[in-house]
């Protein structure tokens, strides 16, 4: 039995362990089928072949593999390849507790940190968003990113003031790292020089104020998924039910919510998108999250929040070493997703009057970075909106 095989037996059987606590008497499962997974983590379906009447008639199990530059799964160290899998198996744990039956994801059934692995509800074998995106039928595609906005809605206003509970279930599962957006003010300060472009002080307070604002949510501080792309959502029944919360944590709650409007800065699946649908998202994500952030239904709170969120997706987008040379990423380049999120950040400053300088500046540094790169073709709508763009 090579050494894969091995690691899959003992897979099922601690699945096996982790249903048989969770339900109460002994469980058993048939050899289990591969799902596919990835290179950081082995997905499994197991049929249940015995068990109490309450079990459910199959479940999904993942579990951590050791990443390629020989990092080793070890639960009690705040690293990959351990933390994004506990902050999964929070996650879902938290949010399969706090829905009352409506979560917007599978529900969790336990887990063993020792083994780094959970089990999860099997959602059957439905399409994933990107699937959706990426084929031509154009109305549904839309639905599907409708659905995605009222998910992620959905999924905050169930988690605003629960933020006690959920630290205490993920702290139970090992160390987790700080948060710091830093990162931006030094990214903004690398962009100034490579481009010499003089940032101001006006900008530069804008700047401190994003930072402010995403590291200290106030009222849209929610659980967010941090990485709600589409290849992280199920379609299933009509509604988008959320996969893969390996960065999940307590955030600002825009910083999920403006992810269709920035063209999914985490994602390799990323195209254009029509622009009526990321305003239809954003309706849709509102109308949902006002049910537990009132400050939401504020005109005025609200679009600066999601100018602050919008600045993170935009200005993350570069980095120096595009300056060399352009790769593609999926289905885009990168310098592409650069000019694309630039120019849709500064037309939104414009429109909502909130980081008008930053916005400006972002806009001119657009305009520096095609000169100096040239050439660069648009980028193109997902197939599904290909035929009426």
């Amino acid at each position: 039995m090579s050494e894969e095989d091995s690691v899959i037996v003992e897979m099922k059987q601690q699945a096996e362990k982790v249903l048989s606590t969770r339900f109460g008497c002994a469980v058993r499962l048939d050899g289990g089928d591969d799902l596919g997974g990835s290179d950081r983590s082995y997905t499994y379906r197991y049929v249940v072949i015995d068990g109490p009447d309450e079990v459910p008639a199959s479940a999904v199990v993942k579990k951590v593999r050791p990443w390629s530059d020989g990092k080793a799964y070890d639960p009690d160290v705040a690293e990959n390849p351990a933390i994004g899998l506990l902050n999964d198996w929070a996650g879902l744990e938290f949010l399969t507790e706090v829905s009352e039956g409506m979560s917007s994801t599978p529900r969790c059934y336990g887990g063993d940190r020792q083994a780094g692995l959970f089990v999860m509800q099997d959602m059957g074998s439905p399409r994933r968003l990107d699937h959706i995106l990426l084929g031509d039928d154009e109305q549904e595609a839309e639905q599907g990113l409708i659905q995605l906005a009222i998910s992620l809605g959905r999924m905050h206003a169930s988690t605003i003031g629960k933020q006690a509970l959920f630290a205490e279930r993920r702290e139970a599962l090992g160390p987790t790292k700080p948060y710091s957006l830093s990162w931006l003010r030094v990214r903004t300060r690398e962009l100034e020089e490579m481009l010499d472009i003089g940032i101001g002080p006006e900008v530069n307070e804008q700047i401190d104020d994003c930072i402010a604002a995403l590291e200290t949510p106030g009222p849209f501080t929610a659980y967010v998924h941090d990485d709600p792309c589409p290849d992280k959502g199920l379609w299933v029944d009509g509604q988008i039910k959320l996969l893969g919360f390996g960065s999940g944590a307590y955030r600002h709650a825009l910083i999920d919510g403006t992810y269709g409007r920035i063209l999914f800065p985490s994602c390799w699946c990323v195209n254009q998108i029509p622009g009526h649908i990321p305003l239809r998202m954003e309706d849709e994500y509102r109308n949902e999250l006002v049910a537990g952030c009132p400050e939401a239904g504020d005109d005025a709170l609200y679009r600066q929040a999601v100018a602050f969120a919008c600045a993170k997706g935009a200005i993350g987008s570069w980095w120096p070493g595009q300056m060399e040379r352009d790769n593609e990423w999926g289905i885009a380049t990168y310098r592409q997703r650069v000019l694309l999120r630039y120019y849709l950040f500064a037309r939104m400053t414009e429109e909502y009057g909130q980081l008008e300088a930053l916005g400006r500046w972002v806009d001119l540094a657009g305009v520096k970075l095609r000169e100096a790169w040239g050439e660069v073709e648009d980028m193109p709508y997902y197939p599904a909106f290909r035929e009426g763009a």
